[in-house]
């Protein structure tokens, strides 16, 4: 198995709305069951959460019509469930199928999540780093490198770095002077930003232009936060492909309007691919 593969297994189970973690505490759950409506999607809903056997019986005692999808996890890594789609004509039928089964309606997850989105600054205040501790510099996002850095320079420049304390890493950005505390994936996007580099691009599906759908293409190097890949991944309800040639995360069914607040909220500039 490829090291991290069980860290990664959590964060696409994170974004498909499986299960909620805490990355600083270690520790992760499975998530209550829920249904949620895929955007644009032409009458799909989604079944995130918890399947406990009880509520699978209950629905297949009610006659809930249910097709599954799956995509298949690269090699090596750990697989994850099944998508269960929910298709429906009417919401107000669906809504009512579910409430006879005890099964919450989250409306379209997607798009509730990405108008709650705030921008992702780091503001937070921190010592500089110790003198006993490693540090390094980000030198390049794609592929992400490294190098080392000097914790007995006066003024260090501008950037993102991490700290090795106690065997883990904790990162920092460098701004005028002032060091800030900040978690990998907001370090990168402030990074990002600073030097005024796009990472994200959206495509408009070429069969459903009036829709207003497309794809998402990330760079491999620019991580998203939890709840903006969550944002793109409840658009289809399947975890994101991975493009080996052009190196990037793909994240399909987005509507151009959820697309334009993930990028508002990391300070990137709104692309089109």
């Amino acid at each position: 198995m490829p090291p991290h593969a069980g860290g990664r297994w959590l964060r696409d189970m994170s974004s498909l709305g499986h299960c909620e973690v805490d990355w600083k505490g270690g520790n992760w759950a499975m998530a209550p069951a829920a249904v949620v409506r895929l955007p644009l999607a032409d009458g799909l809903a989604v079944l995130t959460g918890a399947r406990r056997p009880r509520l699978m019986r209950a629905l297949a005692d009610a006659e809930v019509w249910i097709e599954e999808a799956h995509r298949a996890a690269p090699e090596g890594e750990l697989p994850l469930p099944r998508t269960l789609y929910l298709p429906f004509d009417s919401e107000a039928e669906l809504i009512d199928e579910l409430r006879a089964v005890g099964l919450p309606y989250a409306g379209c997850g997607a798009d509730r999540i990405s108008r709650a989105l705030i921008p992702v600054v780091p503001k937070a205040q921190a010592a500089p780093p110790s003198r006993g501790n490693r540090l390094e510099r980000l030198r390049a996002f794609f592929p992400r490198l490294w190098e080392v850095a000097r914790t007995t320079d006066a003024n260090p420049p501008d950037g993102l770095y991490r700290e090795q304390v106690n065997g883990r890493w904790a990162h920092l950005l460098r701004r005028s002077g002032t060091w800030l505390s900040c978690g990998l994936d907001a370090g990168l996007f402030s990074e990002l930003a600073r030097q005024g580099r796009v990472a994200i691009r959206w495509r408009a599906d070429p069969t459903r232009t009036a829709s207003g759908t497309g794809t998402v293409f990330v760079d491999w190097g620019a991580s998203l936060p939890a709840l903006h890949s969550r944002a793109l991944v409840l658009c289809s309800g399947l975890p994101p492909r991975f493009g080996a040639t052009a190196e990037t995360v793909i994240f399909d069914n987005v509507p151009r309007s959820i697309a334009l607040r993930v990028c508002a909220s990391l300070g990137q500039k709104f692309s089109i691919d």
